[in-house]
């Protein structure tokens, strides 16, 4: 199973972000990891059983907590779970967050893929981002990582940032191309409820890329790195062959893993669930007794108040998710796969609804089922919903 671990502390809020996250003081940090040390105790417990072969720890910026504190939750993870011995292990990093020191410390204490968020390499576009590095920082830190001994290195770039154009994104991708990382994530920017950017969307509103130059900008982006030697392995993901993400390949793939931390969200034991987005509600649910923990319940509704969703799941429920997640990769379907998971047809169950995306494209026949092409990738949320209905799918 996969392990998530979600440190929700940051030194500064972006414009764009709607993950949990929070600027508090070292205090806090300190009691909400031995709130999340308590947590993993407990859940160590249920998952005994269960081999963890990718572990990613995201946030917010973990590295804003301190290196002391982020090798502590990595060494407590190692300690509590069974780790196997290839296992891929993540932490994300903002680049002004951390330095050579504390890189090599990461890589020591068993850390063996960093993530760092770059975003863009045009300073203005930064500063619009709200981001608190500059492009030299993220060079710094990238130099630093390789020093200190990650070979495995993501970067996260986006598009469709205020006043971005296809030019400034190009030399964007470029520059990073340049530097070789294994892996490059490309996002385009969603204006979410509740962020700093959805609040002035009025005044944002005529500095955001047009919806042609987004698409122009998604495909020129999928050319380039195709070029320079990364295959496009889901709809935002990009990697030089074997260096695929293997954690976020387990949500894709409808794996188990368990979410750890204030809002996180996990698929176990075939429960979905998720914790609030409430750090004072979180320290206070794991004061407990420690002599209970051989006996610990993780799904006792009435002895915490952590739960902010919780869905019993039976098997052929996963269907319609199935699907969604599935049409994510660049393999998409295999319907052989399907019929043994659900022991259903997937051609009686959707081809009716597939077949005008295949007439029009976005959908192509493989030799295994079922995928998008690139123009149905850059449109996958729309053709998704056209395409499942979840009460429908979950009927036995």
């Amino acid at each position: 199973m996969g392990l998530y671990t979600h440190i929700p502390f940051c030194e500064s809020k972006c414009g764009y972000c709607d993950f949990y996250s929070i600027k508090t003081d070292e205090t806090t940090h300190k009691e909400y990891v031995g709130a999340l040390i308590k947590q993993m105790n407990e859940y160590s417990i249920s998952a005994r059983e269960n081999t963890v072969d990718s572990v990613f720890i995201g946030g917010g910026t973990p590295t804003a907590i301190g290196e002391e504190l982020l090798v502590n939750v990595i060494n407590q993870i190692k300690k509590k779970f069974e780790l196997s011995k290839n296992a891929e292990f993540t932490v994300e990093t903002n680049p002004k967050t951390i330095d050579l020191k504390g890189l090599k410390k990461l890589r020591k204490s068993g850390v063996n893929r960093l993530s760092i968020g770059v975003q863009s390499s045009d300073d203005k576009e930064l500063k619009i981002l709200s981001r608190i590095h500059s492009y030299d920082d993220f060079i710094e830190c990238y130099e630093n990582a390789k020093s200190a001994g990650f070979e495995n290195i993501n970067i996260d770039v986006m598009y469709g940032i205020p006043s971005q154009t296809l030019k400034s994104f190009y030399a964007t991708l470029r520059k990073v191309i340049y530097l070789k990382p294994a892996h490059i994530s490309v996002y385009g920017l969603k204006i979410e409820p509740g962020t700093l950017f959805y609040r002035n969307l009025e005044r944002l509103q005529p500095y955001l890329p047009n919806e042609e130059d987004e698409r122009n900008m998604y495909f020129m982006c999928c050319e380039l790195l195709s070029r320079s030697g990364y295959e496009q392995y889901e709809i935002s993901n990009f990697a030089k062959r074997g260096y695929e993400c293997r954690h976020n390949l387990k949500y894709w793939s409808c794996s188990e893993y368990i979410g750890l931390g204030v809002g996180a969200h996990s698929y176990f034991s075939n429960c979905r669930f998720s914790f609030k987005k409430d750090i004072k509600e979180y320290i206070k649910n794991l004061n407990y007794d420690k002599n209970k923990l051989e006996s610990v319940d993780i799904f006792d509704m009435d002895r915490y108040n952590l739960f902010d969703e919780y869905i019993k799941i039976k098997p052929n429920e996963r269907i319609g998710e199935y699907v969604m997640l599935s049409f994510r990769l660049n393999e998409g379907i295999n319907t052989n796969k399907f019929a043994r998971l659900f022991y259903k047809d997937f051609d009686r169950m959707y081809y009716d609804k597939i077949a005008p995306f295949i007439a029009s494209g976005h959908i192509v026949k493989t030799s295994s089922g079922y995928a998008f092409s690139r123009d149905g990738m850059y449109v996958s949320n729309y053709i998704l919903s056209r395409i499942i209905d979840f009460e429908e799918d979950n009927v036995l």
